[in-house]
């Protein structure tokens, strides 16, 4: 262990992860970090960077009042005179701002330290505004006041000013300088549960270039090699722009609606930007001495881009110890840091306690105005060769956790052999894109993009000739609202929209078109938007792409949770033979992937969607391609309704495995990294829409992370035979085909198909460690000629000979081709408690064509209800039912055009395709006979307060 004083200081050499291993995205040795360059680092930068230029000082900052042209202005000036930011007046809601204003300026005009106070004139006469500025050394300070009518609440109890925005316009800043990140901090709920980050203020920094002659100390050039760093700051801010920043005031006991805005511009803020630039946002935000920040506050990194690598052995965290400077009085003290790292399994694979200094402003061996901040390296040796490890540092009130992830590398095959996507948003956006840009290096991104076997990506964030040497095929998704198009007052019209989109495309070598997205909303009327979405804009735009020749595929707009009567609309208005194929978006609630009852579940969206699509393949020129374009597992922490961890890693597996087995085509993840477009590494442990992420905001792996490599090897080049046929009611499994030999995908639903069913009618609901495997019941599986049996993780699991235990969590076995071959249709043993007593179940086709006989044992007790599922007839799911008495039974169905069509010959054959469509799951083209579904389900309570039933069903798949 070596400990190091950290002055703080950025300076113009290479910053702690600038320069790891060489660029590019070729093929990583055994125990190389992932990435070719910085783990986080300036956005206008790629591999092989310097650092960022020197921060200069400033000396003390003032303050003017602007002419009366800008009434209420006030700018921010260095000692030199160099203006660097106007704030100007407030816009308290859409329609409610200020205008003329009454200064009180001790400096009549003349810079100064202040304080300026300003009355503002409101539009508004039931709101007043005031803020007071303030200059102390390198920052300045707006307090603002506010009163709203009544108590400030609308009819719905939000804040009327919780839109509320500072006009503000920077002066000659660098362009696309601007970055945003949230100073945040670990907390414990007292109600148990995960830790979670949380938001303590927001951080907007700014650079500009500033010459010698303004701030350098003359060692050199004038070439904007030294800047000036600046922090703006607020509690609130959700949005910016080029003139507005977002800061809604908070309501005190007084009834005064009150927001502080501090601009700084010290050698701190240039500490800060390093900091964050180097991943460390966590320990930006507290050498910035941002309040509500643990004091002193303590972080933990890693040198590799995303915390993964491909190798077991040591690796090297920094955690870094931040003091708060204005405490600078304080004398010197040290506490003590425990570093503690735990495997997938929960066992300690490091514990280790470092005495550190705690640093202060001024302690640093440069005390030029440096921050104070303190880094301690400590080595982990990470198992492997494949692992997932969540890895805390703990000091006195304060904590701070990352993740790391080992898995060798594997040489994936060409994008048309892959199902394997991504979507969301990338790090560094295509230019014109309008999202905000990441840290992350482009090849350092595109590495794990390879490592994950993305083979297809929903965005143009490639070029033709990117797309073509990483060997990803690109997709284009232009977008649009309803009603673009109406207004004749000279806005951009459908041919200027559609070229632009259109030349984007081409641009990247996009081998397929996503025409808009999710207009499909609940509540909205349907029939209207998809007549105009096919006359305004899909069959024009398959006119401008024919006009073009150009070769891309174009699928429908994707539909937010399934809704057929949007696709009935466009097939009656003689756009379904333009499309290649439908996209839908699979959303899921607190259900397993391979749940089919209720609305927000994945498989039976996608079984619907796919005997839709089967059913209405009328001739060559109907669509056939089915794609997911967004796919999750949502981690939204200590909610009842969504994945914690361990079981999101469950679902990132399965649901590529269920996606490949229903004939997808290909299913993009949604998506790469927690956070949002514009606001990418914020987090906010209540708002879902952070948590679709494999990474967490600090781009360490979530165990979803290396579930979906694994996944993806598993499947890249692999063909799906057919759903496991058991004795057992409780096991399901999916047969593969994969380079010769066959694999099986195992897993018990004996516990249930609905996660966290012991919820309450509070949405909070504490979520276990990602580390902690569930209690629940398991199943003992014979498999003939086992030879391997991987978890999630692709770790290897024991295995007691050709016995496997299988429980909720899904196993995948590989064994020897000639007994695990494709056409063994599942394990004849299989031993384990039964959520459902259906047994012996059997069925083979009757005497009179569309007669089905299953045969079975009913030892419930009483009556059961089945439901025998066969193919799809014209674009629907078909179901039958049937009630059998206790004990055992012969039943003859009646299934009509239900029926699955099938060859009784020999394995290999070909079925009709349309059998694809099989409520159950069809055989794939390496099997000759579809499959039916036999089901019978119960539900209950898990516990006496749940709000909600658990769903158990014994289920069998059938050869007929």
């Amino acid at each position: 262990m070596k400990k190091k004083a950290n002055t703080g200081r950025v300076s113009g050499g290479l910053s702690r992860r600038a320069f790891l291993i060489g660029g590019g995205v070729g093929v990583l040795g055994a125990g190389a970090v992932l990435g070719g360059g910085a783990l986080l680092r300036s956005r206008d930068e790629d591999d092989g960077s310097d650092g960022l230029p020197r921060a200069v000082d400033p000396g003390p900052l003032q303050l003017q009042v602007g002419g009366d042209d800008h009434p209420g202005r006030v700018t921010v000036l260095t000692t030199t005179g160099r203006r660097l930011v106007h704030f100007d007046g407030y816009r308290l809601t859409t329609s409610t701002g200020t205008r003329g204003a009454t200064v009180d300026d001790p400096g009549n005009g003349r810079p100064g330290s202040g304080p300026v106070r300003i009355n503002f004139e409101v539009t508004d006469p039931d709101y007043t505004a005031s803020v007071t500025y303030r200059a102390d050394g390198g920052r300045v300070t707006a307090d603002w006041e506010f009163t709203a009518p009544g108590d400030g609440l609308d009819s719905a109890g939000r804040a009327l000013l919780r839109g509320g925005r500072v006009y503000r316009t920077l002066v000659d800043a660098r362009d696309t300088s601007e970055l945003h990140v949230p100073a945040s901090r670990w907390v414990r709920d007292s109600r148990g549960g995960v830790p979670v980050q949380e938001r303590v203020a927001e951080l907007n920094f700014i650079d500009w270039d500033m010459p010698d002659s303004e701030g350098g100390d003359g060692d050199e050039a004038d070439d904007g090699a030294a800047r000036l760093y600046g922090c703006i700051t607020t509690a609130t801010s959700t949005s910016r722009s080029d003139t507005m920043l977002h800061a809604a005031p908070s309501r005190d006991d007084d009834g005064v609606w009150r927001s502080r805005i501090e601009f700084r511009a010290d050698t701190t803020v240039g500490t800060a930007r390093s900091l964050v630039d180097d991943g460390r946002t966590l320990l930006a935000g507290a050498v910035l001495g941002s309040t509500g920040l643990p004091d002193p506050t303590v972080d933990i990194t890693s040198a590799a881009t995303y915390n993964v690598v491909a190798g077991s052995g040591p690796r090297t965290f920094t955690v870094g110890l931040a003091g708060r400077s204005a405490q600078s009085t304080q004398s010197r003290s040290s506490t003590s840091i425990e570093v503690i790292a735990r495997d997938f399994d929960g066992t300690e694979i490091h514990r280790s306690h470092h005495e550190v200094a705690v640093p202060r402003d001024g302690d640093s061996a440069d005390s030029a105005g440096s921050a104070a901040y303190v880094d301690t390296d400590v080595t982990i040796n990470l198992p492997g060769p494949r692992s997932w490890c969540s890895i805390e540092a703990t000091s006195a009130d304060s904590f701070a956790r990352t993740a790391a992830a080992v898995w060798p590398d594997h040489d994936f095959g060409p994008s048309d052999q892959s199902i394997i996507g991504l979507g969301g948003f990338a790090s560094t956006p295509s230019p014109g894109s309008a999202q905000s840009p990441g840290l992350e290096s482009r090849s350092a991104e595109r590495a794990l993009w390879r490592r994950l076997g993305v083979r297809h990506l929903r965005n143009p964030w490639l070029t033709a000739e990117e797309s073509s040497e990483l060997g990803i095929s690109t997709a284009a998704q232009p977008g649009g609202s309803p009603g673009k198009f109406d207004d004749a007052s000279g806005g951009e019209s459908f041919s200027e929209w559609a070229e632009k989109a259109l030349d984007r495309g081409e641009n990247a070598g996009a081998a397929h078109y996503e025409l808009l997205n999710e207009w499909s909303l609940a509540g909205a009327d349907t029939v209207e938007l998809a007549t105009e979405y096919t006359d305004q804009w899909l069959i024009p735009f398959r006119a401008e792409m024919d006009r073009r020749g150009t070769d891309a595929k174009l699928l429908a707009m994707p539909l937010a949770g399934w809704d057929a009567q949007f696709l009935d609309t466009i097939r009656d208005r003689d756009g379904w033979k333009l499309l290649d194929g439908i996209a839908e978006h699979a959303g899921r609630g607190n259900y397993v992937p391979d749940y089919d009852g209720g609305k927000w579940n994945f498989l039976g969206q996608v079984r619907t969607a796919r005997a839709y699509l089967d059913g209405h393949t009328t001739d060559a020129d109907s669509p056939t391609e089915l794609w997911l374009t967004e796919t999750y597992a949502c981690t939204r922490p200590n909610a009842w309704w969504y994945d914690d961890e361990r079981t999101a890693a469950d679902s990132v597996l399965l649901t590529l495995m269920l996606a490949k087995a229903e004939g997808v085509s290909g299913v993009h993840w949604f998506q790469l990294a927690d956070g949002l477009w514009h606001d990418k590494y914020g987090v906010n442990p209540t708002e879902s829409e952070y948590h679709y992420g494999l990474l967490h905001a600090d781009r360490s792996p979530k165990p979803s992370l290396p579930a979906f490599a694994f996944a993806a090897e598993m499947l890249d080049g692999a063909e799906f035979l057919g759903w496991i046929e058991s004795p057992h009611p409780d096991l399901r499994g999916l047969r593969f085909t994969r380079d010769g030999s066959a694999f099986w995908v195992l897993w018990s639903r004996q516990d249930g198909y609905l996660n966290n069913a012991a919820h309450g009618t509070d949405s909070y609901f504490p979520h276990p460690e990602p580390w902690i495997p569930p209690e629940g019941s398991s199943l003992q599986v014979t498999v003939p000629g086992a030879t391997r049996c991987q978890d999630v993780l692709g770790r290897d699991l024991d295995t007691d000979g050709e016995s496997v235990t299988v429980t909720g969590s899904p196993v995948v076995v590989t064994g020897d081709s000639g007994d695990l071959g494709a056409g063994l249709p599942g394990p004849d043993v299989v031993t384990g408690e039964m959520s459902v007593a259906l047994t012996d179940v059997t069925a083979r086709r009757g005497d009179s064509p569309g007669t089905l006989v299953v045969e079975g044992v009913n030892d419930t007790g009483g009556r059961l209800g089945i439901r025998i599922m066969g193919r799809q007839v014209r674009g629907v799911i078909n179901e039958t039912s049937l009630v059998v008495a206790e004990g055992r039974f012969t039943e003859t169905v009646e299934m009509g055009d239900a029926m699955p069509e099938g060859t009784e010959g020999t394995e290999g054959t070909d079925s009709p395709s349309d059998s694809a469509a099989a409520a159950g799951g069809a055989v794939g083209a390496g099997s000759g006979r579809p499959q039916v579904r036999i089901m019978a389900q119960r539900r209950e309570k898990v516990t006496a307060s749940a709000a909600e039933e658990q769903a158990y069903r014994a289920e069998y798949y059938r050869t007929v």
